[in-house]
């Protein structure tokens, strides 16, 4: 039979030995013995392959030559379809082994996907006369892999086809003995008839959320590992409605993949680089993730997390789809911050919390939402930057797809740090777009700052200065969870959280009095530690406490960060400084100490000035000495910074000498008034403004009020009188009330002869000389002769113009003064 079948032509259809020899093999096949497994394969292939590659059925038609010719053929080519059909029907069911039948259905496999509709047509006609309502299957078969083959036909260019995929798919769950709503999916199977795109679509979808629930769950793989198959196979309209079968069954049965889900990801990854470069292909199987991710949003999240970092581009097309899509986008954050935190529990960043911060930074840029969750985002990524500064990431945790990475890109990924602060960065833009941020007054350079271990403390301030200050629910927050910092064992973690506590940020109100006319020419900060509101809803006292701890600390950055902490505790609970006003002081006074960084000497005189404002005379009393002794140390720092806060602080004091320090602070003032008087003419202009504030406070302890007059030359809004004139009125004045003074005076001026600043040297002859030129003959018997000249006739010789002319006068009065007492060189 099978001969007579070879020898029939496969471009015409004029006789009827296919048919009648199809007939007789469908009896012979049910004689015994029976045949085995091998002999119905190569039987039903031969047969397959001489009968579906026939031309199509118009075509074959055209051969006959009369009407009668034409409808003789279409009689044949159906008959031998039917027995085909019945063949493979008859020789399938008879078996009673689930496996044999799978492989003899494998047979129509490559006809059903064929590129030629009119094979795919008769493929469909015959698998819809082998799945009819009368047939049971035998037990185990699989039907998951049959339903991703068949379904999404349902959307095919033909309506046979479409027709006949839909009824093959509902025979499947038949043949299994699932009853199913027959009347009203026969009744969606006939609408397939519609020649509308959408309305198959449409009904399709109908039809798979009816059966989606009833595929075993044991068999969802297989029928996932088609669909997707046929994502990357199959016409646009089936890939819809591939798209389509996945999603709805996923939704239905995406509960029961727990035990098969990474197999599940696996496959799915397995298809991602054919898929991407089919759009709609790739955006359902994106969306495929996301719906199992709603169901298993951890072990979706642990999974992705393992891959290589630097994450490929598939990766990060895999967190933003998760990002966006509405299944999976209320979980994808949360569950990144727990698992963030839990990498970070011993306050050790590994490679596991790198990962995280890559994943959160690629869920963040598809603009997600970050209210409720910025709390926690906000101090987890900070710790994480905190614990990272300074790693490099170990290259066992690198993709080998590095070795072809650009090198730019290349050394960012080794800076773990950096990816950190990148994410911070993406964290802080969504937290300003929604309110709970502000732009920091460091711009882009905040990032620079913050993964720099030298410069990490004065990011974290410029950050700490971006909280909005009108969510004080949000740095409540913060606050909370960044309270364990303060003790952390991690010394970077410490100095992270040291510095957010206690940096100010500048207040709406402070704003507006600081730009106004009246308004105080420094800048007027506001801070966390300054936040009353905060005092009285969050733990700062705990915070002072331990902010008292870490002023004594050995870290320098840390020593800082409290003491300037400690200060602007001021404002916000002056109740709890004077409470505790001496451990505060002890601790800010020792930093006045710390000689080897001025920064650290620097936050100490702020803060001093700071909490002095707030304490009496009897408060400061038993440190007052000690106070003003290490303050007039810094009068001559090279840092503005600081000589500018020793002058404050120095005015400040004058308030509160009460009875029993007056005396000690006029004689300190006595050897201070040189320092006053000189860097009237600082190079900084803001040093000259408080040493004439100082000196008007300093005068009434001299009792030399009559010198109001001639500081009223150097009034705000008026210019400046030259250096030699103002110092000869001064010491013009204050030779006829105080030689002693004056002498004070002269004695104290050799050491900035040789200041560093060409101005001061200057403005130091220029001084000497006013005072020699008012010294009494008594006072001249004492003065050093020599080694005032020595000194003059060698900066004759100093390289700045004006030293060298003011020494030249000097040296002129100095002769001429000599004269006039008789005293000869």
């Amino acid at each position: 039979m099978l001969d007579f079948i070879r020898e029939e032509p496969l471009d015409s259809l004029a006789s009827p030995i296919r048919w009648k020899a199809l007939i007789a093999i469908r009896y012979l096949s049910k004689l015994k013995p029976r045949l085995s497994l091998n002999d119905h394969l190569n039987i039903l292939e031969e047969n397959i392959r001489r009968l579906l590659p026939l031309p199509p059925l118009e075509k074959l038609k055209n051969e006959g030559e009369t009407d009668k010719d034409k409808e003789h053929i279409n009689f044949l080519y159906e008959r031998s379809m039917d027995a085909l059909g019945k063949l493979l029907k008859t020789m399938m069911w008879d078996n009673v082994k689930a496996e044999d039948c799978q492989e003899m259905f494998d047979l129509l496999r490559m006809w059903l996907v064929s590129q030629k509709e009119w094979e795919r047509e008769r493929a469909f006609q015959i698998t819809a006369k082998v799945l009819t309502n009368d047939i049971e299957a035998p037990d185990h078969f699989k039907i998951g892999s049959l339903l991703g083959l068949l379904a999404p036909h349902s959307c095919d260019t033909l309506p046979t086809i479409r027709q006949a995929a839909a009824s093959s798919s509902i025979g499947l769950f038949c043949i299994k003995g699932i009853h199913l709503e027959m009347d009203r999916l026969q009744s969606l199977q006939q609408g397939l008839q519609c020649d509308d795109v959408q309305v198959q679509i449409k009904i399709s979808s109908k039809i798979a959320k009816i059966v989606s629930k009833l595929i075993p769950n044991e068999e969802i793989i297989m029928f996932l590992e088609e669909t997707l198959d046929g994502l990357e196979t199959l016409n646009p309209p089936c890939v819809t409605a591939c798209g389509i079968w996945m999603i709805a069954i996923l939704k239905e049965q995406g509960a029961a993949l727990e035990d098969q889900l990474l197999e599940v990801l696996s496959i799915i990854y397995y298809h991602m680089p054919v898929l991407r470069q089919k759009e709609e292909s790739f955006q359902f199987m994106l969306e495929a993730i996301s719906q199992i991710a709603s169901f298993h949003m951890d072990p979706v999240v642990t999974n992705l997390l393992q891959k290589a970092l630097p994450f490929d581009r598939d990766t990060k097309t895999l967190w933003k789809a998760l990002a966006e899509n509405p299944a999976s986008s209320n979980k994808i954050l949360r569950a990144l911050i727990d698992k963030l935190e839990n990498g970070l529990e011993e306050d050790l960043a590994g490679m596991d919390a790198i990962a995280v911060a890559c994943a959160i930074h690629e869920v963040l840029s598809t603009g997600i939402p970050v209210t409720g969750l910025y709390p926690e985002l906000f101090t987890l990524l900070l710790k994480l930057i905190s614990c990272t500064l300074g790693q490099k990431m170990p290259t066992s945790g690198l993709s080998h797809r590095r070795r072809v990475m650009q090198k730019g890109e290349r050394q960012q990924m080794a800076d773990p740090c950096r990816l950190s602060t990148t994410t911070l960065k993406c964290v802080q833009a969504q937290a300003m777009r929604e309110g709970l941020a502000k732009e920091s007054d460091e711009g882009d350079n905040l990032w620079a700052l913050l993964n720099n271990s030298s410069t990490h403390h004065i990011g974290v301030c410029a950050l700490a200065r971006s909280m909005a200050v009108w969510q004080h629910g949000v740095i409540l927050d913060i606050m909370e969870h960044l309270f364990s910092s303060l003790t952390s064992s991690s010394e970077n973690y410490r100095i992270t959280g040291t510095a957010f506590f206690s940096e100010a940020r500048e207040s709406s109100q402070d704003s507006k009095l600081a730009a106004s006319p009246g308004g105080i020419s420094l800048r007027v900060r506001c801070s966390l530690m300054k936040e009353p509101i905060l005092w009285k809803h969050g733990n700062l006292r705990e915070v002072l406490i331990l902010m008292d701890q870490s002023a004594w600390d050995s870290n320098s950055i840390l020593r800082q960060m409290a003491i300037r902490g400690l200060g602007n505790a001021a404002s916000g609970a002056p109740h709890k400084v004077k409470k505790h006003k001496q451990i505060i002081l002890e601790s800010i006074i020792r930093g006045l100490y710390h000689l080897a960084r001025t920064d650290v000497v620097c936050e100490s005189l702020k803060s001093l000035k700071k909490i002095l404002e707030l304490l009496t005379d009897r408060d400061v009393s038993f440190y007052f000495k000690e106070i003003v002794l290490q303050t007039r140390t810094f009068f001559e720092d090279e840092q503005d910074d600081v000589r500018l806060t020793a002058i404050f602080l120095f005015e400040n004091l004058a308030s509160l000498t009460g009875r029993r320090w007056k005396i000690f602070f006029a004689e300190e003032i006595k050897k201070s008034m040189i320092s006053f008087l000189l860097h009237l003419w600082d190079p900084n202009p803001k040093v000259g403004t408080a040493c004439r504030d100082v000196l008007m406070v300093s005068i009434p302890f001299l009792g030399l009020q009559e010198l109001y007059g001639v500081l009223d030359h150097l009034l705000d809004g008026q210019d400046l009188p030259r250096a030699r004139d103002f110092y000869r009125q001064f010491c013009a004045k204050l030779a006829k009330k105080n030689q002693e003074i004056l002498w004070i005076l002269h004695t104290h001026s050799f050491p900035f002869f040789s200041s560093s600043w060409e101005i001061i040297r200057s403005a130091a002859i220029k001084l000497t000389d006013a005072i020699v030129l008012n010294l009494t003959n008594q006072y001249m018997e004492l003065v050093d002769r020599e080694q005032l000249t020595a000194r003059l006739q060698t900066l004759r010789q100093d390289p700045c113009i004006s030293v060298q002319r003011a020494a030249e006068a000097a040296l002129q009065t100095l002769l001429r003064k000599c004269k006039e007492a008789t005293i000869f060189l």
